[in-house]
């Protein structure tokens, strides 16, 4: 490994999905390519329209802010090898608003905030923003 006052030079990386299949070919990496880098560059080799948040991973340790940071933790590691980098989809939640009410319970004006079942579900109490609460007992 280059000593802490030489700039390390570029490393040959090659990209794996987390089932090990190959993603693009090797490239020369900056030792500095940072997370959001990253994140840009495989988005490009997937081909993604939309740009999907990704997690990096070294020999099983999580890239939190650069190449750099994260292969000064490695034991043995040798600019002459090939750096595997393993990327994973983040958890994307999209949320799409409701435009038009889609069922209805007779008895309230507003919207239902709270609903709960008897412990024998045979009756159903609803709670409304009209500050109303309605028992249902036939289910």
């Amino acid at each position: 490994m280059a000593s802490s006052s030489e700039p390390m030079p570029n490393l040959i990386a090659q990209f794996k999905n987390v089932e090990g299949e190959a993603t693009g070919p090797q490239l020369s990496l900056p030792s500095t390519i940072t997370t959001e880098q990253l994140n840009i560059l495989i988005n490009e080799l997937l081909t993604n329209e939309d740009k999907l948040p990704y997690s990096f991973y070294i020999e099983g340790s999580e890239i939190t802010t650069s190449l750099t940071d994260a292969i000064s933790q490695l034991k043995d590691f040798s600019t002459e090898n090939t750096l595997t980098i393993v990327y994973q989809p983040q958890s994307l939640f999209r949320v799409r608003s409701v435009a038009r009410c889609t069922s209805s319970l007779p008895g309230h004006s507003e919207a239902i905030l709270s609903v709960s079942f008897s412990p024998d579900g045979s009756s159903l109490a609803t709670g409304s923003g009209d500050a109303t609460v309605r028992l249902t007992r036939e289910l």
